[in-house]
């Protein structure tokens, strides 16, 4: 009793400090008041009743008396005890509520399948995040798999995400169908224990079909899923249901004021004040009090505040009835953004499908084509401006950061759509069906009003019919089964900015139509089947960006084509055509001298990407001015050269040489570097990313220690390389590489005994892949190497457990980091 009189006490000081509790705890303090009159009687009557003895004798004058006193006593503590526990569960933040209902659910036998419910941004995927790191520290299951699943649930996509997640290498499973993978999924998972998270379903997912067994008290496995209705968790079959509810009062505020900062709350009361009002109008949702939060971190003044606290006012009050009031509330961030042009960049990332990862370059491309980015005369301005809109758009919290990509949260997306389709003006009007698995285009009377539409990642096939939509500026084809587009198709689009059909390997044709869309400004040709490009592509003279990467078919690039596009800044040219291919007055993709002369031409080019096939070209574009200050990616590809090494000094002079590939050149043995560079050191400053596959007779890449900023490094198929770095070839004291590495990917080396010769504190590193390296006995890690970071070590069984380690302490920091390879 004294141990509940405390926990009342505790949690009316919360009451009292402004934490306002709800009906359950006042429920809670009737059951304490209960139980403690209960306890004063009992203690009065067992005081009285030991008092009634035999005379001279312990023993009771009526056992059955003292019987039932004895039965009521054990009964009310029993009652003491659970209410105790629920106090305990009252006190708790409803975060750790939640996790302790999880875990409980996770520890009983006869709970397999368990489902998160609320409503959007109450922050089921924070529940979710939060458990899987708490079991994945205590190592409980052979495998913990998470995928995102959305509205429109992809069997083929979620197969994808389960595979990597056990193990299985992409390029081995390509061309398995689904029924094959769901077998092979099967095979593994149903001799393992595994954690199953799918975050946010919408629908019910038949699970069988994606190969993943149900779990039962024989395999102890478990299912987790996030949905906003409680309908599908039943759907689902959830044995156990969990409902994730609003902060409270107190939490919310907490939440509010670490995002509006400390600094800006002191500089009025009158600002802590209204800080409280804004925090009550989130109605305790976590996404809501982040992101309004942030927006109003950059209000300095109590003016600013008072505005912004009517507009907000005058919002909720309109959209409540029409729309989740949560709607006006995210409406108040994107308001907030600082300027239309990034305003209209945030509407354009809800052209994608839900929950696709957004690459920054293609975004930025895309943004370039729409003209969203103002003019600079440094070269790489318009590329420096993307990448401030995506940091300022992070930092809002409307796009979530990840590394070369950007994503964004559902409910940010379904705000974004509504924004630009409903309450915006009638020009703002967004047309979105992607990934919405569309075997035909919609009607194309739907179209007359769009100016942004997005059918990408769908499974059309054919386009015949002339939609008349003079406003479109925008329309996303990529990823679809295209094979025709008729020539009337792009007829009465004369707006057209950007247009996006990558990804259509069966589309072998431009239609002519296109030659007409003189309004374009971004062209994305990537991964199509295209053959020819013809000459009157010229006329596209507003063009900025063009991509014509992995156009494996592509059989000639006519070079008046290229000098057409005067105003052209963005050229993608990576593996376009193949490397055997010059036909009539065209421009090999390794390079002629006449393309060289085009280049020169574009003034206003500021990236290329290109592939190079012969020392001869890559001594002819060296000659290039502009290689020393465009935005570079190179790919030496099937490389032809007289000599057993290339001197690779001269990129030290490309400043802005990003992405660097080595591909089939069978003879390289050696990548040189002059002496004065390797005594200077850090030479490579702007190289982020280095690949090497199939280049047989190459023996290190000890020059990679003059890259401070590398992030991602791939070696494959390079039968003779024993070492990555080479410890005698290191310069005396060079031993900090390495630093800004995310990504090490090593397969089929064959020879490779040391990646480098000492441990390194690896401040970025999240991945290793190591894949047929069986002389790769030691990796660079000690217990220091990732204290502020988990790294996943993906290999095989046996190497895995082959492996040599520093010491003990270094076996057990990275002893939960392997995830295991299978065919």
């Amino acid at each position: 009793m004294e141990m509940l009189r405390q926990l009342r006490d505790h949690l009316k000081r919360r009451e009292e400090t402004g934490d306002r509790l709800n009906e359950m705890v006042q429920h809670w303090f009737s059951k304490v008041e209960i139980v403690e009159t209960n306890t004063f009687e009992l203690v009065a009557r067992g005081s009285q009743e030991l008092e009634n003895n035999c005379l001279g004798s312990c023993c009771p004058r009526n056992c059955w008396s003292r019987h039932k006193i004895g039965r009521k006593i054990q009964s009310t503590l029993a009652e003491a005890a659970a209410i105790y526990d629920e106090g305990e569960q009252l006190l708790a933040t409803p975060m750790e509520t939640i996790l302790g209902k999880l875990r409980s659910y996770i520890g009983k036998d006869e709970v397999g399948r368990i489902g998160i419910y609320g409503k959007g941004g109450i922050g089921k995927t924070t529940v979710m995040n939060e458990i899987s790191s708490n079991l994945l520290s205590e190592h409980q299951f052979d495998y913990i798999i998470w995928v995102v699943v959305s509205q429109d649930p992809n069997l083929e996509k979620i197969q994808g995400d389960v595979g990597k997640e056990v193990g299985f290498l992409e390029e081995r499973w390509k061309g398995k169908n689904q029924e094959d993978r769901a077998k092979e999924i099967s095979d593994i998972l149903s001799h393992k224990r595994f954690l199953f998270l799918l975050d946010d379903i919408w629908k019910p997912v038949d699970l069988t079909e994606v190969g993943v067994p149900l779990p039962d008290r024989e395999n102890g496995s478990k299912i987790i899923f996030t949905t906003r209705s409680e309908e599908v968790c039943n759907q689902m079959g959830a044995e156990e249901k969990v409902k994730v509810v609003r902060l409270t009062e107190k939490k919310s505020l907490e939440l509010f004021q670490q995002n509006v900062g400390e600094d800006t709350l002191r500089i009025d009361q009158q600002i802590r004040k209204l800080a409280e009002t804004i925090a009550k109008m989130c109605d305790g949702l976590p996404l809501a009090l982040i992101t309004v939060g942030q927006a109003m971190a950059s209000k300095k003044t109590l003016q600013e505040w008072n505005h912004s606290f009517e507009v907000l006012s005058k919002s909720v009050s309109e959209i409540s009835g029409a729309k989740d009031p949560f709607f006006a509330l995210l409406k108040f961030s994107y308001d907030s953004l600082p300027s239309d042009a990034i305003k209209s960049c945030f509407l354009y990332c809800s052209l994608f499908p839900e929950d696709f990862s957004i690459s920054k370059f293609n975004l930025i491309d895309y943004w370039i084509g729409e003209g969203f980015l103002d003019e600079f005369n440094d070269p790489s301005g318009a590329r420096n401006e993307g990448k401030k809109v995506i940091r300022t758009l992070v930092r809002a919290l409307l796009l979530q950061d990840d590394g070369e990509d950007v994503k964004m949260h559902d409910l940010i997306r379904e705000v974004g759509l509504w924004i630009a389709c409903e309450c915006g003006k009638l020009q703002d009007k967004y047309l979105v069906e992607a990934g919405a698995n569309l075997i035909e285009a919609p009607e194309i009377g739907r179209w007359e009003r769009a100016r942004r539409m997005s059918l990408m990642s769908n499974r059309i096939q054919s386009l015949t019919k002339a939609p008349r939509c003079n406003d479109l500026s925008t329309l996303f084809l990529g990823n679809n089964h295209l094979k025709i587009i008729g020539n009337a198709f792009f007829q009465f689009m004369p707006s057209l900015k950007v247009l996006d059909l990558s990804g259509n390997r069966e589309l072998t044709e431009l239609p002519s139509g296109i030659l007409k869309i003189f309004s374009l400004q971004y062209l994305n040709l990537s991964s199509t089947g295209i053959r020819q490009l013809p000459v009157e592509l010229r006329n596209l003279v507003k063009l900025k960006c063009l991509n014509l990467e992995y156009t494996y078919e592509l059989q000639t690039i006519p070079t008046r084509v290229i000098s057409g596009f005067l105003k052209l800044k963005v050229l993608r040219m990576i593996h376009c055509a193949s490397s055997d291919r010059t036909v009539g007055d065209g421009i090999q993709t390794g390079g002629h001298q006449s393309f060289v002369m085009v280049l020169q031409q574009l003034e206003h080019l500021n990236e290329l990407t290109l592939s190079i096939t012969s020392e001869y070209s890559l001594e002819v574009f060296r000659s290039w001015d502009k290689f020393q200050t465009c935005t570079l990616a190179l790919s030496l590809h099937h490389f032809k050269h007289s000599r057993s090494y290339i001197d690779i000094s001269f990129l030290d002079g490309m400043k802005c040489l990003a992405d660097l590939e080595f591909i089939n050149c069978i003879n390289l043995k050696e990548l040189r570097i002059e002496e004065s560079l390797i005594m200077r050191g850090g030479s490579f400053n702007s190289l982020r990313k280095v690949s090497l596959v199939s280049c047989s007779k190459l023996e290190d890449l000890t020059w990679l220690t003059l890259a401070p900023n590398l992030e991602f490094l791939m070696v494959s198929r390079c039968f003779n390389m024993e070492e990555i770095i080479c410890k005698g070839k290191l310069v005396e004291g060079n031993f900090n590489s390495f630093g800004k590495l995310e990504i090490l990917r090593l397969v089929s080396l064959p020879k490779l005994k040391s990646i480098y010769p000492i441990a390194l504190p690896f401040q970025c590193l999240k991945e290793i892949v190591v894949d047929e390296c069986p002389k790769l006995k030691k990796l660079p890690l000690n217990s220091n190497s990732a204290k502020e970071h988990r790294i996943v070590i993906q290999g095989w069984e046996g190497w895995w457990k082959n492996l040599e380690w520093e010491n003990e302490t270094t076996r057990n920091t990275f002893l939960l980091s392997f995830k295991s390879c299978m065919y």
